[in-house]
């Protein structure tokens, strides 16, 4: 029953704020376009400063892990091979829906999922170890996926284009600014590490309700073996292989739960922006994100309490 309370307990609030996010649009009480601004804040400004202070404020000669972080690196490149030379031969779409399966599979909701469930189970400091462990993932990711779009929209592959898409990435900013401050030794004043503090505690909360206001059920009747197969990929098959591997290997604790948030979280809402703007299938992608995150809720619920009850965590 313990093991039970303590899964309920670092899930539910995650829960209530995608679902009060989910109210409050269903009551109109803040409208569509309020909900766009408040994602916008949240992917560029509340989001990144909180990769930020947590990446500036690790302690990297302790909480730094280089076998989790290769690991972690080594399974979201061997995840995206197989799923990018699968997806075209085993779906038979087109380009624009192969294009939306590979990135709502690959891209994962790290940060904004991620973050306050390691700070549910392990507190602040099991946030620094995971923060350290994104920012290693999240240039690999968002490279792969700049790659992918590119790929299948049949244009030609050129790394300063590559490159500069990747550094655009306001998470990508956010990660690398508080590691060139935290090697340069660069120390703020008060009343600015007070108000970087103050953003970085609202911006899990106000993600989460973002992420709720964002959720649109429609109808997938085209579209049913994308979605579901997308979901399933995401939320089962690939954390079953991969977390059998990190078993295997000898992570626990911390560390493995690291991995059950970046390997089983639920596509991210940029999928949408990125099947938008490049090669994709928006409402595809839109249907993806809303799935996956219902339905993750409850996968790594049954994850995290599977680990607790054989004593991994």
């Amino acid at each position: 029953m313990g093991n039970f309370l303590l899964c309920f307990h670092a899930i539910m609030p995650l829960l209530l704020l995608m679902m009060l996010g989910y109210f409050l649009k269903q009551i109109r009480f803040i409208p569509k376009a309020g909900f766009d601004v408040l994602d916008k804040l949240c992917f560029k400004i509340f989001i990144p400063v909180l990769l930020f202070h947590n990446v500036y404020t690790a302690d990297f000669s302790t909480e730094f892990d280089l076998k989790a972080s290769l690991f972690a690196v080594a399974g979201v490149i061997g995840v995206f091979l197989l799923v990018f030379f699968l997806t075209p031969k085993l779906m038979k779409r087109s380009n624009r829906e192969n294009a939306t399966v590979v990135h709502g599979i690959c891209h994962g909701n790290k940060a904004v999922l991620g973050i306050p469930l390691i700070t549910n189970l392990f507190g602040q400091s099991g946030v620094a170890v995971y923060s350290i462990i994104l920012a290693c993932v999240s240039p690999v990711v968002n490279s792969l996926m700049v790659f992918e779009h590119i790929y299948f929209q049949g244009d030609k592959i050129k790394p300063g284009r590559l490159i500069l898409n990747v550094l655009k990435s306001p998470f990508v900013i956010g990660t690398l600014s508080g590691i060139a401050c935290k090697l340069l030794g660069i120390q703020f004043p008060a009343f600015l590490q007070t108000a970087i503090t103050n953003v970085k505690s609202i911006a899990s909360p106000l993600s989460l309700i973002a992420l709720g206001g964002s959720f649109s059920f429609g109808s997938i009747k085209s579209m049913v073996a994308p979605v579901v197969n997308s979901v399933l990929t995401k939320c089962v098959w690939i954390p079953a292989v991969v977390l059998g591997i990190a078993v295997a290997l000898g992570f626990r604790g911390l560390l493995l739960a690291s991995m059950m948030v970046i390997f089983c979280c639920p596509s991210a809402g940029a999928t949408y922006s990125f099947c938008s703007g490049y090669c994709g299938n928006p409402r595809m992608a839109s249907q993806i994100v809303v799935y996956s995150t219902a339905f993750s809720i409850f996968s790594m619920f049954l994850w995290l309490f599977a680990f607790l009850q054989l004593g991994l965590l």
